[in-house]
């Protein structure tokens, strides 16, 4: 009887980190589409294992570590990585993906919206490389 009421415990719990994790997905395409970002990829997660946590549960220890959401977006022809930590507000730009490459765009703000990717894109701040490869002005 006992194995029976565990078993349902776990089935219970999969399907409850499930549903927060789609949630937490679902939360964070609506925040960029908020932003004003109309075209918005699938999003993922990964979990970032450099940042692991360690909790004491009974006799047990449980580590966890913080799970990353991200999506692409297309702007102006350049397809562009937003994540953010799950859980978490304000997300951040990450890397331009062109040419099969995915070069970091370091030093640019969080929480852009899609009026600051079109300015950042015009202006005459540094672009990563490949940049140019993608970007096309009359576009969307």
């Amino acid at each position: 009887m006992n194995k029976k009421v565990v078993s349902v415990l776990l089935a219970l719990g999969c399907t409850a980190s499930l549903v927060a994790c789609s949630s937490n997905t679902d939360k964070f395409v609506q925040e960029l589409k908020a932003a004003g970002f109309t075209n918005v990829g699938q999003p993922s997660t990964e979990t970032d294992s450099k940042k692991k946590k360690s909790k004491k549960v009974g006799k047990r220890t449980v580590k966890t570590s913080d799970t990353i959401l991200e999506a692409i977006v297309r702007v102006k022809g350049c397809d562009l990585e937003m994540e953010k930590v799950a859980g978490q507000s304000g997300y951040w730009l990450d890397e331009l993906h062109v040419n099969g490459q995915e070069p970091d765009w370091p030093g640019y703000p969080e929480n852009p919206k899609q009026s600051d990717v079109v300015a950042l894109f015009a202006g005459n701040q540094p672009k990563p490389d490949g940049f140019k490869d993608c970007y096309k002005p009359n576009e969307p």
